[in-house]
């Protein structure tokens, strides 16, 4: 008995594997040997991610952010949704920096100049001049640069036209394009705009932060960016419990937005602030919740009735903190 439950084990580890690898097969140019490329690290040891006492599905811990979203050897990753996109950008712009990829920081909506200069260099597209050969030489000099169309108010710079990143990136000036494309307010969960998220056209990969510290909190102003139109979207009262299943529903209709109006992208979730010890198991639920919807959408799909939640599924799912330095990839059992 002890030999089958090892075996057992032994094959689910092979088929997270395997699940991980596929998440990165599109880039073949993936050797450590190789300059100017991302490179993802796997720890030795998969983890089994527990919820209310069931085990429910596995996980790989990834040693990166890259590795986790499982980025190809040259991206425009645009980074939507609340509770840590900016986080996320800067991290992302350090991995891929210190592997030796040239990196530009940039935003549609808004951003703190502060957290741009952080990254390095900050360049206007307004200022004139021969502006793209002097970020061709910031990147030369330094592996990373920030762009902004150009210096706003309250310590903010304006974004940069979606249209304008696309020819930017068309431009070849850099191995990755980080662009945050979406607002929140700083909180940890919102629903879009109508005009929201400003993704690029030429986007590669799309990461929708969620933060779980909305968990528990009240669909509010004070607790969800734009928390009427949350409410409205999900047809319950403002001021209702952001239960897991609120959460979820919340996630999975966004998520069909960004498949319908990004067909060529990647979608990656990641559900950050996954703190603590009960944060994997937060974001557990929730990742258990979009699955069993995702499954249930491809039978009614299968029926000839198209649910709302059809195609309404990420690529893969990260459990996430950008403050603990964990992230795990989440994997189903079946």
């Amino acid at each position: 008995m002890m030999l089958g439950i090892a075996r057992q084990a032994t094959r689910i580890e092979d088929r997270l594997r395997r699940t991980l690898v596929a998440a990165h097969a599109r880039s073949k140019d993936r050797s450590p040997d190789r300059p100017g490329r991302a490179r993802f690290f796997l720890r030795e040891s998969s983890v089994t991610l527990e919820h209310r006492g069931k085990q429910h599905m596995h996980a790989l811990v990834v040693d990166t952010l890259v590795g986790a979203l499982g980025l190809g050897a040259r991206e425009l990753v645009s980074l939507v949704g609340a509770g840590g996109k900016s986080a996320a950008l800067q991290r992302l712009c350090r991995e891929l920096a210190a592997g030796g990829n040239t990196v530009i920081a940039a935003t549609t909506t808004a951003m703190f100049l502060s957290q741009m200069a952080d990254l390095g260099p900050v360049f206007t597209v307004g200022e004139g001049g021969d502006f793209v050969t002097r970020l061709r030489k910031a990147l030369v000099d330094g592996r990373t640069a920030a762009v902004a169309q150009s210096l706003g108010d309250g310590g903010k710079v304006v974004g940069v036209p979606s249209p304008v990143i696309d020819r930017l990136w068309a431009e070849g000036l850099a191995d990755y394009f980080l662009v945050e494309a979406d607002g929140s307010r700083g909180m940890p969960l919102k629903a879009f705009g109508r005009h929201e998220p400003q993704v690029p056209a030429a986007t590669t990969t799309i990461v929708e932060v969620a933060g779980l510290d909305a968990l528990g909190t009240a669909l509010t102003a004070e607790h969800v960016h734009r928390a009427q139109t949350f409410a409205t979207m999900l047809s319950i009262p403002i001021g209702s419990l952001v239960t897991e299943r609120v959460f979820a529903d919340g996630l999975r209709m966004q998520l069909a937005q960004l498949r319908q109006t990004n067909a060529g992208a990647r979608v990656v979730l990641l559900l950050n602030k996954a703190d603590g010890p009960r944060g994997p198991a937060m974001g557990l639920a929730v990742a258990r919740l979009l699955e069993d919807d995702g499954l249930a959408s491809t039978m009614s799909s299968e029926r000839g009735r198209l649910a709302v939640a059809d195609r309404a599924c990420a690529d893969s799912v990260v459990i996430g903190s950008l403050y603990e330095s964990r992230f795990t990839l989440a994997t189903s059992e079946g």
